[in-house]
């Protein structure tokens, strides 16, 4: 084992957090344990045993960590823009976390419901798809896009085609890549 490093609070906690996601991208969700986070951030077991008592509960506060609060709506007044920086700020939340947050949504349970998927709807999927939600409406209303075209199954897709690239190909969600999306999937699909 690695020699426990001395770092207390903040320090010690994102060490721990970073180790969180590491460890995700390494061994998955189901091969997670404590005893390697701690290996991980180079810190005792003790100390993560005292703060969790599972790695459910390591888990969702490493997300709650490096998930963002809602965002606010961008209000660019351009459909299309404000399309891209609402994608934009999904697809930094899935760098942030190393696409850890939708892996663990497909590995955790069966069903795929519990407190990790609470979180992540929560604090990443359901603000998101809100905000492309009243995006449309918005642009809807100013004659920008089809009135149709302003539903929840629409605002849907274009967070869709980038959850599904990050879980199959784990490529870089690239700027062009994102201007793609926006451009060949979804404006085509609201233009009037």
């Amino acid at each position: 084992m690695t020699p426990a490093t001395r770092r207390r609070g903040g320090d010690l906690e994102a060490a721990i957090f970073d180790a969180v996601f590491a460890q995700l991208e390494t061994v998955g969700y189901r091969r997670l344990t404590m005893e390697g986070v701690a290996t991980a951030a180079r810190t005792g077991k003790a100390a993560i045993y005292r703060r969790w008592r599972s790695t459910d509960e390591l888990i969702a506060d490493a997300l709650r960590h490096v998930l963002p609060e809602s965002p606010a709506a961008p209000a660019t007044g351009k459909v299309r823009e404000d399309v891209l920086q609402i994608l934009t700020c999904l697809r930094d939340t899935i760098v942030a976390c190393r696409g850890a947050a939708f892996r663990v949504l497909k590995e955790e349970t069966e069903e795929g419901k519990g407190l990790l998927h609470d979180v992540i709807r929560d604090r990443l999927s359901r603000p998101i798809r809100d905000l492309l939600f009243q995006a449309l409406e918005e642009a809807a209303a100013r004659g920008e896009i089809r009135p149709a075209a302003a539903t929840r199954q629409i605002a849907d897709v274009g967070p869709a085609v980038i959850v599904y690239r990050n879980l199959t190909e784990g490529d870089p969600l690239t700027d062009d890549y994102l201007v793609s999306v926006v451009d060949e999937i979804v404006m085509p699909i609201v233009r009037p």
